[in-house]
């Protein structure tokens, strides 16, 4: 374990990281006591990280002695594609009223490059995926929206882990970025605000292929 991170961080990254991958499927429950045997900690930074996670809404108190794991349907799954499609077209749209552009082209440039490069069966190309959308947040100069849009992307990462490992929708993905960047970079911000929302209704697609294929496990 990382000895610069506390114990609870530590816990709580990878609890977090076997939600979203489905290595912990949706609608289990974690106890305490199974934890702790996993860990080999007290209680205490296990209540700590299980705390967080259902501050993300990852998972809920179901007693004083454990968590249940997020089950999301396809109402779940919708409403939360549609609300990240408004938010993330809102981050588009303020970050273009950044008096300077360059570092937010910069960032977007990179981000395009690397995943140009990156082998699509990588994770690491899924979280160039995600960082591309968060770098208009990083610019956008409003912490409410930049909160709701974390606590949403959290449950959304569950479906996009899932899909975004299939080579067609890594395509249209990478496509779809390249665009919203293209418009972006020319001054196109209004092309750029609806060409993100054309995209999250394409994720949203993908999403529900998922929930459709494994009801009441998402």
């Amino acid at each position: 374990m990382d000895l610069k991170k506390t114990l609870s961080e530590q816990i709580y990254e990878i609890l977090r990281n076997d939600i979203v991958t489905q290595a912990i499927p949706c609608g289990s429950k974690l106890t305490l006591k199974i934890l702790q045997e996993r860990f080999h900690v007290s209680s205490t930074p296990i209540r700590e990280a299980l705390t967080r996670l259902a501050e993300e809404q990852l998972a809920s108190y179901y007693s004083n002695i454990g968590v249940s794991v997020v089950s999301l349907d396809e109402t779940d799954v919708k409403e939360i594609y549609q609300f990240m499609g408004d938010l993330d077209s809102l981050a588009v749209s303020y970050a273009s009223r950044c008096p300077d552009q360059k570092p937010i082209l910069s960032e977007l440039r990179e981000n395009l490059s690397r995943m140009d490069a990156c082998d699509l069966a990588s994770p690491s190309w899924q979280d160039y995926s995600d960082r591309f959308h968060l770098i208009f947040y990083d610019y956008c100069e409003n912490s409410r929206l930049v909160h709701s849009a974390q606590r949403m992307r959290s449950q959304m990462s569950i479906l996009a882990y899932q899909y975004e490992k299939q080579a067609p929708k890594q395509d249209l993905i990478l496509k779809e970025h390249h665009m919203i960047f293209s418009l972006y970079e020319t001054g196109q911000y209004e092309g750029a605000v609806a060409m993100m929302k054309e995209h999250l209704s394409h994720s949203l697609e993908f999403a529900m292929e998922i929930a459709r294929k494994q009801p009441g496990r998402v």
